[in-house]
């Protein structure tokens, strides 16, 4: 039996086996109970009493002796029930928490350097960054990969935030070189919020982001991997830059 399920839901390993030798004994003292379970006796009162507060064990007296059963296995479910209503209580403290931290954190940090490793990494980045884009409004501008769209890994990650941008509606601009217009004319045709240009040279940054005030540079072989700058002056820089070679590509 596989019982690392319940250390996984909140429970340790002697309230497992607690409660497990209880189920089998059915009602019983404290002596029988450290016995089948092999826990000591002082440690098996402090784990009957969480095995209460979870709401899955009872006590009653009996000639004056305390005597312990353990309620139908049912109430596992009821504990988790209580943890999830726990947990969304909290996730909305959290969130009503969040924008103090945000802002906190932007009065303090006016340039930093972080790296994001793994596709796990850049899943949190690009969450972020719809993020930021979802409450600024901003444009999400950058400069395309090189010869990674091959990839098909890489092309899936791509796909799910390309959908996710479009369906709130952020606005996409981005500057590729002449050879890529085939691939993307194919693989997003005439997609809504999203205007691509080339240059006839690639003489320009390749797997470059700007973001409020962040600049992402991507590098995606052997691993995928983003070094972030947060520079407002760097990141109205690159957007400057960016606008330039703007007007200067074609669709």
């Amino acid at each position: 039996m596989d019982l690392q399920v319940l250390e996984e839901i909140g429970f340790s390993k002697g309230e497992v086996k607690v409660y497990f030798a209880l189920l089998a004994l059915g009602e019983s003292t404290i002596g029988p109970i450290s016995k089948k379970s092999n826990v000591t006796a002082a440690k098996t009162y402090p784990i009957l009493e969480k095995l209460m507060n979870k709401g899955l064990v009872t006590s009653i007296f009996k000639s004056k002796v305390v005597h312990y059963q353990a309620f139908n296995p049912n109430r596992i479910l009821n504990f988790i029930a209580e943890k999830k209503n726990k947990l969304n209580a909290e996730e909305e403290k959290v969130k009503n928490l969040i924008p103090i931290l945000v802002k906190k954190q932007s009065s303090i940090v006016e340039s930093s350097a972080s790296v994001y490793k793994s596709y796990k990494g850049l899943r949190t980045l690009y969450d972020e960054f719809i993020e930021e884009l979802e409450r600024s409004k901003d444009e999400f501008i950058a400069f395309t990969l090189g010869d990674e769209y091959r990839d098909k890994s890489l092309m899936s990650f791509f796909e799910h935030y390309d959908l996710k941008r479009k369906e709130l509606g952020i606005k996409t601009k981005l500057i590729g070189v002449h050879w890529q217009r085939e691939y993307f004319n194919r693989k997003y045709m005439k997609s809504l919020n999203l205007e691509i240009k080339y240059l006839d040279y690639s003489a320009v940054p390749q797997g470059v982001i700007i973001v409020g005030e962040r600049v992402a540079t991507m590098v995606w072989s052997p691993e995928p991997v983003a070094f972030v700058i947060q520079s407002k002056k760097i990141a109205d820089s690159y957007r400057n830059f960016f606008f330039e070679i703007w007007k200067k590509a074609k669709h």
